[in-house]
């Protein structure tokens, strides 16, 4: 055992003892965690952008479009029959378990329901955050920054889209191994089956078995057994094969994710922008890895310490892993940050103060709290709602234009952008069909590099759109396509807003 090993076993350890709190003010008073439910959840709903910002990437629309052909066939798409230019074509809806879940809150209560079961899921992580770094015994005060940088860099991808459960399930994953590494736990066994929802849930399941396996290593190279780990990180990966479509899934998503075109085309996928708004939460968040993922480094965690590793390369490649890392991290970090806290003898005041208050924080369990919180934003969705509020962006989307579309005569087939295809679909209910949308794994390289000819005005654009019978195009109204659109005297302007103009083929 190293003497830094030795020293820290040696400090004083958090105060456990039970704090007498009256039973009515356990049920009243609000909880850490209740008060990072509520504010999270205010935050996504009615702060900041608010709760038109989760609609902000049209692919909710085919998302909640599907979930309801399902509810309504009661099974599994196999085909597409959203676009004219693929429809017939096999589509593996690997997302299918969300889509049903945001179909159904449709049905029940509109975009509003979809708003609320997202922000819902995104206040969950948020609260589970900080009752892991809390039960690792991390300072209350410390934990409460780490919060906010949390917000502040998962904001980044706050969409309602069936990512954000997977933050939940990453999450538990990470709380069971921080559990299993301390003492053997039952609640290790649940995780294969765990693992099988997620894989019907989001394709970002292999992480599931990746986390097991990091601190199965981090238990070898300590010197302990990881078998338990690594066999149930065997079992976790043998089951997210049970699913709609088999080893297939698999196949695909790796082929997906290992096409340079596609990576380098989408966005998310992109390395993260430091010239974006807000990009100082990821920049603190990347200082405080760094440095936790050190202190973890030197307290022996090294389980932790190599997901640390593992997930900030991720981040660093793509921007869309930067909330998952925020939400793997920052517990484990917090939790290092106060142990090395606590060989500072000017720090141990405050530690104990924060130790006390925790003691008596695991007494209260704001139940009343939650229920309020949960009335209120219910009641607050409804208003906002009512008023329109609830609904995709018509500055950043082709609202009105769509609906001069449905009620004009114009039925030829429409182009339109990929980061419209999904409104479309939801606008129309899938009755209209679209050219593409955001599935780029179902389109593929080919067909995005056809796509790409008209979206760029690139030579042979017209031969496109006779090629797929294209009567309509709908574009932005900036867009390098008006221009020669314009100038076209096979094309005429029928509509003009702010956001959008349409065209329709002369004849």
């Amino acid at each position: 055992m190293s003497g830094y090993t030795q020293t820290l076993r040696a400090l004083p350890l958090p105060v456990r003892s039970a704090v007498a709190v009256n039973r009515s003010a356990a049920v009243l008073l609000p909880s850490f965690g209740v008060v990072v439910f509520a504010v999270t959840l205010l935050e996504v709903l009615f702060l900041s952008q608010g709760a038109q910002a989760l609609f902000r990437d049209s692919d909710t629309g085919w998302h909640i479009r599907n979930g309801e052909s399902m509810l309504q066939e009661f099974r599994l798409p196999r085909v597409d029959t959203f676009s004219y230019t693929r429809n017939g074509q096999e589509w593996f809806a690997w997302e299918w378990l969300p889509d049903v879940a945001f179909g159904a809150v449709h049905r029940l209560a509109g975009l509003a329901g979809v708003a609320a079961l997202a922000a819902i899921v995104i206040a969950s992580m948020a609260w589970g955050v900080a009752r892991l770094a809390l039960s690792l015994g991390a300072n209350l005060f410390l934990t409460a920054g780490a919060i906010i940088v949390l917000l502040g860099t998962t904001s980044i991808h706050w969409l309602a889209r069936p990512h954000v459960f997977s933050w939940l399930f990453a999450l538990i994953f990470v709380a069971v191994a921080e559990q299993e590494r301390r003492c053997r736990s039952r609640a290790l066994y649940l995780l294969p089956a765990l693992a099988c929802l997620w894989a019907n849930t989001h394709g970002s399941f292999f992480l599931g078995p990746v986390i097991l396996l990091t601190y199965s290593a981090g238990e070898w190279i300590k010197g302990q057994s990881g078998l338990r780990l690594s066999s149930v990180a065997l079992l976790s990966l043998v089951a997210t094969f049970v699913n709609p479509y088999g080893w297939h899934l698999h196949d695909h998503v790796l082929t997906y994710l290992q096409n340079d075109y596609l990576m380098d085309r989408i966005s998310e996928f992109r390395s993260f922008s430091f010239h974006a708004p807000g990009a100082y939460y990821v920049e603190v968040f990347l200082f405080g890895a760094i440095v936790g993922v050190l202190a973890l480094l030197r307290q022996r965690s090294y389980g932790a310490a190599l997901l640390g590793v593992l997930v900030l390369h991720m981040s660093l490649y793509s921007a869309r892993h930067f909330p998952t890392a925020a939400v793997l991290l920052l517990a484990p970090v917090a939790a290092a940050l106060t142990r090395e806290a606590r060989a500072h003898p000017r720090l141990v005041p405050l530690l104990n103060y924060s130790d006390r208050l925790c003691a008596m924080d695991r007494r209260i369990y704001g139940i009343v709290p939650v229920i309020v919180v949960l009335l209120a934003s219910a009641g607050g969705l409804a208003v906002l709602a009512r008023d329109g509020a609830v609904d995709f962006n018509p500055e950043m989307f082709p609202v009105r234009a769509a609906k001069f579309l449905e009620q004009s005569a114009l039925k030829a087939r429409v182009f339109s952008k990929d980061q419209w295809g999904g409104y479309l679909i939801y606008r129309f209910a899938g009755n209209t069909k679209v050219f593409i949308d955001g599935r780029s794994d179902f389109y593929g390289q080919q067909f995005l590099e056809t796509y790409a000819e008209v979206a760029d005005v690139k030579p042979g654009w017209q031969r496109v759109l006779q090629q797929y019978d294209v009567g309509v195009v709908l574009i932005p109204k900036d867009h390098a396509l008006v221009s020669v659109l314009q100038l076209s005297p096979e094309w005429k302007r029928v509509y003009s807003d702010s956001v959008a103009s349409i065209f329709e083929r002369v004849g």
